[in-house]
């Protein structure tokens, strides 16, 4: 018996035939519109593995990229304020050298400080240098500057706030470099070499080691001069000593034969005559400048050769004296607020007056230059060689603040250097990555285009077939 087939089910196997082609032509046409040979899992699931893959390298690569992005931007921000430092320190070197000379007249060295005092707050204005709310130079605080400026004994010191960590951010798996530098490494890097004495009243490094960083002025001060024998020549001190400066025991000598006076082996001046004006009031030298003053006017002609004595006193913070003991080679001084610590040898002190002592590579550069603005104006009075000697002080310190500074700067460009090159790396990679992910998962137009009108085609021939397979009359069932 023939197997004939039924109406109903030539319209299914039509109807499954439409469904399929339809659907094909429909996912060719979402390929195109979307430019993806995979548009869900179930298309290739090997393929949309190695996509997810390709997808995850990608998102990585974006991050150290974003990374190094911000990175880069502060060592950049950072090295601009450290050359702008640079360029501080180096005009601060040619002002002090320009106050060192000896043509210059007090109102031109007070101009000069004033300059530095100008470059001092710049200076400040560059440590303290932030990218967005993060501190350039302040190690890994937040919110806070790198140095500020106190009164400590007087004086203005900067002083370091932040920290001594740095900052980093991760630019590879398991690849961190640093984008931030704490400013104790730059403005204020330590190497200790001793403190050193100005060398103005004779004072030493005691025997013990001096403790500290920074600078200190130590004060020693005439308290009261034992004028001995000198009486019985008709002498008498001016003022009752009152203006001496001198400190210890010194040889007066007054020779009449010769018509010169000198103390303690300084300089021999004449014999002032009745009628000078400095008669009452004649001022003796050591050979360190202590000064006594000598009325002559009671003199009686006669020759002297004996010894004048002074006593006196030591501070650090010019406010607690200790008397000082002439024979002592190791007092301690202890700074109440700065907490420095400093020995004596007092033992070739010959005159009072404020003795700086540098401790040498432990000055940062604003305390540099704030103590080469002090002495520029030359409170203490000094003359040109006593000045000479404490701006020379300040300026191996100046020298040895820019080097560091530019070993800084130079550390800052090597960091920059290297994230450029990390990220143009990055960059390659990235583009390999996406070229891989791309044949994965992206079509061929042409191909795609091509299989849209053939799957157009198809559906078209399955609608025609159909329409003839489905057509019915009378005599279909006459049969």
């Amino acid at each position: 018996m023939p197997v004939r087939a039924t109406t109903n089910s030539n319209f299914q196997r039509v109807l499954s035939g439409l469904r399929f082609n339809l659907s094909q032509l429909v996912l060719r046409q979402e390929q195109v519109a979307t430019g993806r040979r995979i548009l869900r899992p179930s298309d290739d699931p090997a393929g949309t593995s190695r996509v997810l893959s390709f997808n995850r390298q990608l998102a990585s690569a974006s991050r150290f990229i974003d990374a190094i992005g911000i990175g880069r931007s502060i060592l950049d921000t950072g090295a601009v304020a450290l050359e702008a430092g640079s360029g501080a320190l180096a005009e601060a070197r040619e002002t002090l050298i320009q106050g060192m000379n000896g043509t210059l007249a007090p109102e031109d060295r007070q101009a000069l400080a004033t300059e530095i005092d100008l470059i001092r707050l710049g200076l400040l204005e560059n440590a303290n240098a932030r990218s967005g709310e993060r501190t350039l130079f302040g190690g890994a605080t937040a919110g806070q500057g790198a140095y500020e400026s106190r009164s400590i004994g007087g004086r203005e010191r900067a002083i370091y706030i932040g920290s001594n960590e740095q900052q980093f951010i991760r630019i590879g798996d398991g690849v961190d470099v640093a984008i931030t530098t704490p400013g104790s490494s730059i403005f204020s890097r330590e190497a200790g070499a001793g403190a050193v004495f100005a060398g103005l009243t004779g004072a030493q490094p005691g025997s013990t080691a001096n403790e500290g960083s920074g600078y200190e002025y130590l004060t020693l001060r005439h308290d009261t001069t034992i004028a001995g024998t000198i009486g019985t020549v008709g002498l008498a001190l001016a003022g009752a000593g009152a203006n001496d400066t001198f400190l210890g025991p010194q040889t007066l000598d007054v020779d009449p034969v010769a018509g010169t006076v000198s103390f303690g082996g300084g300089p021999a001046r004449s014999i002032p005559q009745a009628g000078d004006p400095d008669l009452a009031n004649f001022v003796v030298e050591n050979p360190a400048g202590g000064e006594l003053h000598l009325d002559f006017t009671g003199y009686t002609g006669t020759s002297f050769n004996g010894t004048v004595d002074a006593t006196g006193s030591i501070s650090i913070d010019g406010t607690t004296f200790t008397a000082l003991n002439l024979a002592d080679q190791n007092i301690q001084l202890v700074h109440p607020e700065s907490g420095n610590v400093i020995h004596v040898d007092a033992t070739g002190v010959t005159r009072a007056g404020r003795e700086l002592v540098s401790f040498s590579g432990k000055v940062n550069a604003f305390d540099a230059l704030q103590g080469m603005a002090d002495d520029l104006r030359n409170v203490d009075g000094l003359d040109h060689t006593e000045l000479l000697g404490r701006l020379d002080i300040w300026l191996d310190e100046v020298d040895r603040n820019h080097e560091n500074l530019l070993v800084g700067l130079g550390g800052l460009g090597s960091r920059s250097e290297r994230l450029t090159n990390t990220e143009d790396r990055l960059q390659g990679m990235r583009t390999q990555v996406e070229i891989l992910r791309s044949q994965e998962l992206d079509i061929d137009f042409a191909e795609a285009a091509l299989e849209m009108a053939r799957a157009q085609q198809q559906l078209e021939i399955a609608q025609a077939s159909g329409v003839r397979l489905l057509q019915t009359n009378l005599m279909n069932f006459l049969r």
